[in-house]
């Protein structure tokens, strides 16, 4: 019996060692599956997260983008609403000078002694007042100007960032 026993021994020796040998390549089966599933998952959403970062960061400039432009019109808005209201103040003088020289100019007629003296005091009202209106009209054509530039002025720089923005990005 003690062949039979050695016999026995050896072929369950043989079987454990089998046994054995198959749960430790089926260990490793699942550690080379696990090991690949985990790295695929990790490529998978760092990709995910790398490009949500990117959209965060598009939406973050955007709106970045988007509060300077509203800055910049509401820069341009100031300067030309400053502009317009030299403009008016100007006017406004212009109009209380020429009704001051109206009042004078009328008194003196009325306290002229002939025609001649009538006609002379009108034409010189008419060319002070021709000259005055073309000198004021070159004054508010120069201050229009200004202001044009005064209020383009925010949106040009802008628009000069904006363009050299996109040409870094761009090469």
């Amino acid at each position: 019996m003690t062949a039979k026993t050695t016999k026995q021994d050896k072929a369950t020796d043989s079987a454990t060692t089998a046994a054995e040998t198959m749960v430790a390549a089926g260990q490793e089966a699942l550690r080379n599956f696990t090991k690949a599933s985990t790295e695929s998952y990790e490529n998978a959403f760092t990709g995910i997260r790398d490009k949500a970062g990117d959209l965060v960061q598009g939406y973050d400039e955007i709106a970045a983008t988007g509060k300077e432009n509203m800055e910049i019109l509401s820069a341009a808005g100031t300067a030309y609403g400053k502009g317009v209201e030299v403009i008016g103040g100007e006017w406004m003088n212009f109009a209380k000078k020429m009704m001051d020289t109206n009042v004078q100019v009328t008194k003196a007629i009325l306290g002229a002694k002939s025609l001649n003296e009538v006609m002379d005091l009108q034409s010189e009202f008419v060319r002070g007042s021709f000259d005055g209106l073309m000198a004021q009209s070159t004054k508010i054509g120069e201050l229009a100007t200004k202001v044009a530039q005064d209020a383009a002025e925010p949106i040009n720089a802008q628009f000069t960032a904006t363009v050299e923005k996109w040409h870094k990005n761009a090469a």
